[in-house]
């Protein structure tokens, strides 16, 4: 209604002014990393002039004094050493059915595609330089365009008491000079004709677009120049914006940055390098001192680089022309030069190594170079759990708002297709933990022997070995050997979830007898579902027939026995008769047995 949309145009004034209120810090911040403050610029002004840069001289004579920006080396150095962290969220599924394992698998591929193709990690990182300058680094989860957007500090506007006490009720984002075409598909109301003849007039003109979240009503309001575009519901009730602070506010949603902390110094330092610099350019490379009488005119030697004066000797005493090179200052200031240097990089913890490339005077062992190292990573701890929270809050945020009917991911042959709203309803069934984007390392000799290990030691599937080489060169014959490890899982995954049992006989039946049972051992020590247990069962059976009938084709029938041989036949022994007369002899006794 009516009053609903006085009373947000009303609350976009006000949480515009918070912003405003920090603008003269963020200019000065901006300006101070960028050129060292010779010149002021607005933070919201996207068209610049380079070539107008105030060159903060004082006397045209001496020109540019050299500047010794030391907040930007150390916004710089502390920025590349966050840069080389890369965490992956993780999806653990705690309960272990087959559908949060299902939602899980598919969600982790999701993630680490998204992430790459987002370009996360570089966007994480300059939300860490934002932070370092300005106090506060912002990504915003855009649902509109399913992608990763960098916020700066002064585009981004939420109540901070309401977020000091996690009640957060609504929040703006506003971008001036945004090109109104993009906004194209939203001027079709008739109150909009002005912008829609604006955009026919001008194609390349600017608008100040506004979107603004009320997450009480879960309803979502798009502006262009005060008017009001479109208007649609939500169904989440969080910021979709992820935050990362260079130090954790103390009190409401205001910080301090690396570039506060060191403004009193940088300007100390600022001063030390005019002067030497003036003094410098100021004083005589040479100083030429000629005696009166000795015929030479000062006038006709040149003093580009020096100076020439004529002086009277002492009375009785022979000299000639003298040279002198003064000194331009005195050493003190190049010492305090060298002081406020060296406390601008220690009270921010970091080193001349990481700041330099050069080792650190004095550290001369291998030892004591890892040591700076370790007190150079414990001081930066907190900014490091920081980084990884905004890490894993941006697929946080993106589970609850992206729209549940979104496909995850494309079908393909190998996998099912699931949607959002099926992550958000086995949410509290998983956990999101964070990990490292791979444990593996990046040398190709050093990582073959990492998996081989692996599978010596059963951590892994033999089958899966080929999918965690990723080598471009052997994807044509690793994505052979991945697909079918791949094709097991689509044939479980349909026995499970659709009863089809039906699969192409050229598929590994051992591999697939193989994934079938861990599978089984798996869900039914998590308490799957009886229903689904059975299925495995059924589809365990199939694949054992199917090996029983390829192993009896296999193996050859089993040669006949061989025949025994024949008993042999007795023969009869016939004795010959005695001959007369001789002793007949008598028969042996019969033995009787005990």
């Amino acid at each position: 209604d009516q009053a609903t949309l006085d009373f947000i145009r009303r609350d976009m004034e006000t949480l515009a002014n918070y912003n405003v209120r920090r603008l003269t810090k963020w200019r000065r911040n901006f300006n101070r990393y960028t050129n060292n403050g010779w010149r002021t610029e607005d933070v919201r002004e996207m068209y610049g002039n380079p070539l107008g840069y105030w060159q903060g001289v004082r006397d045209e004579d001496v020109g540019p004094a050299p500047s010794l920006n030391v907040i930007r080396s150390v916004v710089d150095t502390h920025v590349s050493k966050l840069s080389e962290l890369k965490v992956r969220p993780f999806f653990n599924p705690m309960v272990g059915t087959f559908q949060t394992r299902k939602v899980c698998r598919n969600a982790q591929v999701y993630f680490d595609e998204f992430y790459q193709d987002q370009d996360v990690y570089r966007k994480a990182v300059e939300a860490i330089r934002h932070a370092d300058i300005f106090e506060v680094g912002y990504l915003w989860i855009d649902e509109d365009e399913h992608k990763i957007k960098r916020l700066a500090p002064w585009e981004f506007m939420f109540d901070a008491a309401e977020w000091w006490y996690g009640q957060v009720s609504r929040c703006m984002v506003l971008q001036k000079q945004y090109p109104l075409r993009a906004l194209k598909d939203k001027l079709n109301k008739p109150e909009n004709i002005d912008l829609k003849q604006m955009l026919e007039t001008d194609p390349s003109a600017k608008v100040e677009r506004i979107i603004y979240w009320d997450l009480l009503a879960k309803r979502k309001y798009y502006y262009a120049n005060t008017y009001l575009l479109d208007e649609q519901p939500i169904e989440y009730s969080i910021m979709p914006v992820a935050f990362i602070y260079a130090e954790e506010p103390i009190k409401g949603a205001l910080s301090v940055s690396k570039a506060d902390a060191l403004y009193s110094i940088q300007r100390q330092i600022d001063m030390l390098c005019e002067r030497i610099h003036l003094a410098a350019s100021l004083s005589p490379a040479n100083t030429t001192w000629v005696p009166e009488g000795s015929g030479i005119k000062p006038s006709v030697l040149s003093n580009q680089i020096g100076s020439v004066y004529e002086y009277r000797p002492v009375p009785g005493v022979q000299t000639g022309v003298t040279v002198a090179t003064p000194p331009a200052i005195d050493n003190q200031y190049l010492q305090l030069l060298e002081f406020w240097t060296r406390q601008a990089y220690e009270i921010e913890g970091i080193s001349q190594l990481s700041a330099q490339a050069k080792k650190p005077s004095g550290l001369n062992s291998g030892v004591a170079l890892q040591t700076v190292e370790d007190v150079e990573s414990e001081r930066h701890n907190p900014v490091l759990q920081s980084f990884i929270h905004l890490l894993m809050e941006v697929a946080k945020i993106a589970i609850e708002v992206f729209p549940k009917d979104a496909d995850i991911l494309p079908e393909r042959r190998t996998r099912a297709r699931i949607k959002w709203g099926q992550i958000k309803a086995e949410h509290d069934a998983f956990s999101m933990q964070f990990s490292a984007s791979s444990s593996l390392s990046k040398d190709p000799k050093v990582k073959m022997e990492q998996i081989e290990k692996l599978i010596q030691m059963q951590v892994i599937n033999p089958a899966m070995a080929a999918t965690l080489l990723e080598f471009p060169d052997l994807e044509g014959a690793y994505s052979i050997a991945s697909a079918s490890y791949d094709y097991c899982q689509r044939i479980i995954e349909r026995a499970v979830e659709d009863e089809d049992y039906a699969f192409y006989d050229v598929v590994n039946l051992q591999q697939l007898f193989g994934e079938a049972v861990n599978t089984l051992l798996r869900l039914d020590a998590n308490e799957e579902k009886p229903e689904i247990l059975t299925r495995l069962v059924k589809l365990i059976g199939i694949v054992k027939v199917k090996m029983d009938g390829v192993n009896a084709m296999l193996q050859p029938p089993p040669p006949p026995p061989i025949p025994e041989p024949p008993a042999p036949v007795p023969v009869e022994v016939v004795q010959p008769p005695p001959p007369e007369g001789a002793a007949v002899p008598a028969e042996a006794p019969a033995v009787i047995p005990a």
